[in-house]
């Protein structure tokens, strides 16, 4: 049993925790903490979350509703929560009573009322881990052991979440609007941060998934330059955030270990991937930007770690970009060199390309992640959407 105690007082979180452990909660599974970053990070800790929290409903800084909306979203019935509130603040927690497992207690509040309640919530957390016990021996024995996938957003530290919103262009939408189509190819990375999106597959708009607060939708279509492929609606009342290339850009120049993140996203489609990945299970293969996105097979040379050279043609100008175990490490065009060089590569939209598995012998000239590097071309080409460069002759692309 693990249990969150979150109040900015520390008299406060003196009392309660002693309420907790005349509740029968040992004082080693209490775990506290004064603010809002301390609160989420609980729930983001490798060591094991919370079974259930009690919280200051007017913690400074944290977004009570968000934060009741994110646990159902991610833990929709492993994780009880107990707010505790002042008087004035009973309408807004009535509006999201559905929220996980939930309740709450007004202050000031008699001991033997919240004693109850926390035995409420600590019975609520025995049956679950023996629920959760019992499903992981179904896995076991029936071989489909499968990792719960935490949202998105849940994922980030909390300075990442703050900056990625920060620069997000939010938009409300009624039940059953279309937000993506199967041809629109997304210009901005679509976050869920109220309600819940549908998925739809195919002509006859089967649903395979359903995407809540926290996560995202069309991101790889988004990532790989491609058309969506799939419809999305929204399932309820939805809140989307919306960051351009251009901003989610500048997140991955100020922090670039954003892009482990979005590496990590992509992970997800590993049955999309490993099937566009067929092309690649020989060592050389060739085809044409305007079949393959320049963005989807680099993305896909990355997934499969490939070491070799990429080259390209188009019209009477070649370049090429070297990779070792799936990053790129050298690029280079009849005038450019490094970045500028990646860049111009990602603009010849018609050219033909064509791979072999050799080894680099040029110094390296690309330093920065694959993926800030794909998401700073995407930011470029929306910018710069006739850029030509001028042929001066030079090396040839290895076909």
């Amino acid at each position: 049993m693990k249990v969150l105690l979150a109040s900015s007082s520390p008299v406060g979180r003196r009392i309660l925790r002693g309420l907790l452990e005349r509740g029968g909660i040992s004082r080693r599974d209490i775990v506290e903490t004064g603010d809002r970053n301390g609160t989420l990070a609980a729930f983001k800790d490798p060591s094991g979350i919370p079974d259930f929290a009690v919280v200051d409903w007017d913690m400074p800084e944290l977004d009570a509703p968000t934060f009741a909306r994110n646990l159902r979203a991610s833990f929709p019935a492993r994780v009880g929560l107990l707010f505790c509130v002042k008087s004035a603040d009973r309408a807004a927690v009535s509006e999201i009573s559905g929220s996980c497992r939930f309740d709450w207690i007004e202050r000031p509040f008699a001991d033997d009322a919240l004693l109850q309640k926390v035995e409420v919530l600590r019975k609520a957390a025995e049956n679950a881990r023996a629920e959760d016990g019992a499903k992981q021996l179904r896995s076991i024995a029936t071989g489909n052991d499968q990792e719960p996938t935490l949202p998105f957003l849940l994922q980030l530290p909390s300075n990442l979440i703050d900056d990625l919103l920060k620069k997000a262009v939010r938009s409300r939408h009624a039940p059953g609007t279309v937000l993506l189509r199967p041809d629109d190819v997304p210009e901005a990375l679509h976050l869920v941060i109220r309600g819940e999106v549908e998925i739809l597959e195919g002509t006859a708009g089967i649903r395979s998934r359903v995407s809540g607060e926290g996560d995202p939708y069309g991101e790889f279509a988004f990532m790989t330059c491609r058309p969506a492929g799939e419809t999305v609606r929204a399932r309820s009342q939805v809140e989307v955030a919306a960051v351009s290339k251009a901003e989610l850009s500048e997140v991955l120049r100020l922090r670039p270990h954003m892009a482990d993140y979005l590496s990590s996203l992509l992970s997800r489609h590993s049955k999309a991937m490993t099937a566009r990945a067929t092309t690649l299970s020989q060592a050389d293969f060739k085809g044409t930007l305007d079949t393959t996105p320049f963005a989807d097979l680099i993305q896909l040379l990355g997934s499969t770690r490939k070491t070799g050279v990429l080259g390209f043609r188009k019209d009477s100008r070649s370049g090429a970009i070297y990779l070792e175990d799936g990053e790129a490490v050298h690029a280079w065009t009849e005038a450019l060199q490094g970045e500028d060089a990646f860049f111009e590569l990602a603009t010849w939209n018609l050219a033909r390309f064509a791979f072999r598995s050799i080894r680099r012998q040029e110094p390296r000239t690309l330093k920065r992640a694959i993926m800030i590097l794909l998401v700073e071309a995407m930011r470029r080409q929306e910018e710069m959407p006739d850029r030509n460069a001028t042929p001066e002759g030079g090396r040839v692309a290895p076909f």
